[in-house]
């Protein structure tokens, strides 16, 4: 939270317990256990027998962006549904998934179920969201944080992309394997968007490089997206995923000969 918000966040950290005994009192909730988290704090609760999730964050807009675009996607079943929201206080209540496993930490994923999770995203965008460029913006600045390097001419390309004229839609935003959970029988389910609008294959990045051959993943998502437009988002990122063996060789001058 301090490396996030800054040093300033330590009095919203003080008074956090009142909040979130405050949410639980409002909305019949126990705390059951805390989840992890780098923008809020998130808590696994009981309602009434259910199992629910309380998430607050510092930065109330944070909470009033995700719960737009949370009702945006309200009708597909590969979102997590909102129940109710308290925007002053910075508070959403979702729905518990159960188990609730991140797809990074199980099985590897099934290529139909994250296609499945691509389509259950694809709605027309609302009013209020900010455009890819300036997500691509700030991604880069964590990129540049993450791993320190050259990383001008990638971001300049992704800019370019960002304001191609394609048709637009509601992105998800933040869509890795760490951010879509199992839903048992319901089916991988998306968590925790960071919404903008702009070219619907940006979403499927992390997805192709869950596999470990990248191009069978851009293969395996262009049924849902443009396989083209995927294949240069893919390479815009590719700073992001330093280990995967695709980078690894281009990264390597003396792969191509070692593998010829």
């Amino acid at each position: 939270m301090t490396r996030r918000f800054g040093v300033g966040v330590r009095s919203w950290l003080d008074g956090l317990p009142s909040l979130v005994a405050g949410l639980c009192r409002d909305w019949g909730l126990e705390v059951v256990r805390p989840f992890s988290g780098g923008t809020s704090h998130t808590v696994l609760c009981d309602r009434a027998g259910v199992p629910v999730v309380l998430k607050v964050t510092p930065e109330p807009a944070l909470a009033v962006a995700e719960h737009a675009a949370l009702r945006a996607w309200e009708a597909s079943p590969r979102v997590v549904r909102v129940l109710a929201a308290d925007p002053a206080r910075g508070a959403l209540l979702l729905e518990g998934l159960a188990p609730g496993t991140p797809a990074a930490d199980g099985p590897e994923p099934d290529g139909a179920e994250l296609l499945d999770v691509l389509r259950g995203l694809r709605v027309p965008p609302p009013d209020g969201f900010p455009p890819l460029s300036e997500r691509v913006d700030f991604v880069f600045g964590v990129l540049r944080a993450r791993y320190p390097g050259d990383h001008d001419a990638a971001h300049e390309k992704a800019a370019e992309l960002a304001r191609d004229r394609v048709t637009p839609t509601l992105l998800h935003g933040d869509l890795h394997l760490r951010n879509v959970l199992d839903a048992g029988a319901r089916g991988l389910v998306a968590i925790d968007p960071r919404a903008c609008v702009g070219d619907p294959a940006v979403d499927a990045v992390d997805f192709a490089y869950s596999y470990p051959d990248l191009r069978e993943g851009i293969g395996r998502m262009s049924a849902v997206v443009d396989g083209d437009r995927l294949a240069a988002w893919c390479e815009v990122f590719a700073g992001f995923f330093p280990d995967h063996p695709s980078v690894a060789r281009s990264a390597d001058p003396s792969a191509a000969d070692r593998t010829a």
